[in-house]
């Protein structure tokens, strides 16, 4: 990541723990060990990087920012600075060898200076030994140390870790910022924008857009849905034909009804017209704000109330092709008199 995108990532993402650290910093009341707790994406790594070029800038600015240019910010950026250790999982897990580096490091002078920065990314994937042999640092420091655990799971995390440390929860991202997340991690924006109602995570919406999955089921869902407001009859022969192929395991078939229920919201939202900037199925929006002017409020919440039930009838052991099949037949009368 370049040099100065730490803090600009950051005010998009979360302005309001970035001052928060500056005045932490600035006041010299850095903790010895934080965990950073959240959705992915929500900003973890670009905060402890921001901390760590903070920590070791050569000329930090007047308001308390790295000016990310010096050679201690470059490096970092880099991941080349030598009192900067940072540690991932190997495969699906951080093992306790890497942990014992890490506290063969602990034990060490600096480098170059007076302090040493650990960042140990997805925490909660250490294996119980590792984890455990982590807890003697954290339960008593050494030496101006500060370490930084990064986790998008707070609950697979050992309560004793999450005791000994400063948990700082990171917020979800609002609807702008998840779609700029989205969009540089390679997401086309219309498809950013139908993602991120259905998920916060870059790594899921990247699998949601596996084989084109994404588009092909909402192109699907459109079809089925312009017919189930006419109250045209072959909206329930497209259930079976269109949607139930393409949600074939318990996982898409819950996507599927969020999308449904996604999208009677966004046709709420117009109706109201409030909060049209976030809208799923933006790419719909004419056809969508049309659809509005024939229909009353009453119909429109009637609808949104049976489409946001159907993934509770899906938690109860009614298969998904009878719960779209019920849904498709139950619309029809809320909508026959502007057929």
């Amino acid at each position: 990541m370049a040099t100065d995108s730490f803090a600009q990532t950051l005010t998009a993402k979360q302005p309001r723990l970035l001052a928060a650290f500056k005045h932490i910093i600035a006041q010299n009341h850095l903790a010895h060990a934080y965990l950073f707790a959240g959705m992915e994406g929500a900003g973890q790594p670009e905060l402890a990087h921001w901390i760590a070029q903070r920590l070791f800038c050569l000329h930090v600015t007047d308001d308390g920012e790295p000016d990310g240019t010096c050679e201690e910010c470059v490096r970092i950026a880099n991941g080349s600075h030598p009192d900067i250790v940072t540690v991932a999982p190997e495969g699906q897990r951080i093992h306790v060898d890497q942990v014992r580096y890490l506290k063969a490091e602990f034990s060490k002078s600096a480098v170059e200076g007076n302090r040493k920065l650990f960042i140990i990314s997805d925490a909660e994937k250490m294996t119980a030994s590792a984890a455990n042999s982590l807890l003697k640092f954290i339960e008593e420091p050494s030496g101006n140390v500060t370490a930084l655990l990064l986790t998008t799971n707070k609950q697979l995390m050992l309560p004793t870790i999450i005791s000994r440390t400063q948990v700082i929860e990171f917020p979800p991202l609002n609807a702008q910022a998840l779609q700029q997340t989205f969009e540089q991690a390679g997401i086309a924006p219309n498809q950013a924008q139908m993602a991120r109602s259905l998920t916060s995570s870059v790594t899921q919406a990247q699998a949601l857009l596996e084989d084109d999955w994404l588009p092909q089921a909402s192109q699907a869902l459109w079809r089925w849905f312009e017919r189930a407001v006419k109250g045209d009859s072959r909206s329930f022969v497209a259930v079976q034909v269109n949607l139930v192929g393409l949600a074939k395991d318990a996982d898409h078939q819950l996507v599927m009804l969020d999308l449904i229920a996604a999208l009677f919201q966004d046709l709420l939202q117009l109706h109201f017209q409030v909060a049209t900037t976030a809208l799923t199925f933006g790419q719909y929006q004419q056809e969508l704000t049309a659809l509005t002017t024939r229909l009353s409020d009453d119909q429109l919440i009637a609808a949104t109330e049976l489409a946001l039930t159907a993934k509770r009838q899906l938690a109860s052991n009614i298969s998904f092709q009878n719960v779209l099949e019920g849904l498709t037949l139950k619309l029809w009368p809320i909508f026959q008199t502007n057929a």
